[in-house]
């Protein structure tokens, strides 16, 4: 072979072997041998309360709607009747993330370190509900009474902090305020049967009591709930997390673009009445929302700072046994990526279909 020929040779070989290292560069590199691969997800159950107002309605709505199947969803939802029950389902490893308020979050976080706040999940309400005919209008009223609280609720650190700020005991006797555990289910007939002189409940519970006469809110307290995640799902499946906050966000316009419809499920799940539904105290401001973009499900420093507060209070009180920094078990990460897919993406509202309840 001449020496042209040699030279073309050479050329082509060295050719073939640059364009074989710059093909290599963009193809994905497989696993080093022995690495092990993150396996599939094979269950992500998300708990909810079946009588929490509005949470109810934007949960029974990813229940009832393909909502999480267009988003690429896999998650499937389990019913609890508050906060403690669901707290102990998570501990056991009998579900994978919780819709809770603050206070049952706190409580989950205090007793592992397994679990990771991702977002918030709706604002809402605590209200302090005085029977009819006892003339308390104020917490100063409360001295010498008993107080209805569900214990490990939102409502009792509550319940707890504005009577020490009241200068209250808790205790028994005519100078001390006396609380007593109801579960959410016992409010009503609780009051009813004069069995207590105030409860401390949410919605829709606090609007039944005040419609049907048997008392009246004397406070009510902003509190904030939120989507809290085994903390292993959210470090080796965030495409999962990412495609259920997706579909929170997208619930939430639903839910805001079909009241009456969302109202309806809410109310065959909970057994309240339905037009008693109309009358709640509703304070989540994405309920308002006309387009995906004005649903967020961002916590904001203020609301880091509330459930900080919240935090502090039940590690003062003795409600929990280990003080809680929320920053601490906090990754909004997956959320800020979950609303930037969505701004660019759309909502998928117009492919929504309805499926029958599971």
């Amino acid at each position: 072979m001449n020496t042209a020929a040699m030279t073309k040779r050479s050329f082509i070989i060295g050719f073939v072997a640059f364009a074989a290292v710059l093909t290599s560069c963009d193809r994905p590199k497989p696993p080093a041998a022995g690495a092990p691969e993150t396996p599939k997800l094979s269950r992500f159950t998300i708990g909810y309360q079946t009588a929490w107002a509005t949470s109810g309605q934007v949960m029974e709505t990813l229940v009832h709607t393909t909502i999480p199947k267009l988003h690429g969803s896999s998650a499937t939802f389990r019913t609890f009747l508050f906060g403690p029950d669901m707290n102990e389902a998570a501990v056991t490893g009998n579900i994978d993330g919780t819709t809770t308020g603050v206070v049952p979050t706190v409580s989950l976080l205090a007793l592992s370190d397994d679990w990771v706040i991702v977002c918030r999940h709706v604002d809402f309400t605590v209200s302090m509900i005085a029977r009819t005919g006892t003339g308390i209008t104020d917490f100063a009223g409360l001295k010498g009474r008993k107080v209805a609280v569900p214990f490990g609720s939102g409502a009792h650190p509550y319940v707890v902090q504005r009577l020490r700020e009241s200068n209250l005991t808790i205790g028994t006797g005519p100078d001390a305020v006396e609380l007593i555990n109801v579960s959410p289910a016992e409010a009503v007939p609780t009051l009813l049967q004069g069995a207590v002189d105030a409860v401390a409940t949410w919605e829709p519970t606090a609007t039944i009591m005040e419609n049907k006469n048997l008392g009246r809110s004397i406070e009510d307290k902003r509190y904030v709930g939120l989507l809290t995640l085994r903390k292993e799902v959210v470090e080796k499946h965030p495409e999962e997390v990412v495609a259920l906050i997706k579909s929170l966000i997208e619930a939430n316009l639903y839910v805001a673009k079909n009241r009456e419809q969302t109202d309806e499920w809410f109310a065959s799940r909970s057994k309240f009445d339905r037009e008693l539904l109309k009358k709640i105290r509703v304070i989540e401001p994405n309920l308002k929302a006309q387009r995906i973009e004005d649903v967020s499900l961002q916590l904001t420093p203020d609301d880091i700072s509330l459930c900080q507060q919240v935090a502090d209070q039940m590690s003062a009180s003795g409600l929990i046994k280990h003080p809680v920094k929320i920053a601490d078990h906090t990754n909004l990460s997956l959320a800020s990526r979950a609303a930037e897919e969505l701004s660019k993406g759309g909502s998928k509202a117009a492919g929504v279909q309805l499926v029958e309840s599971r």
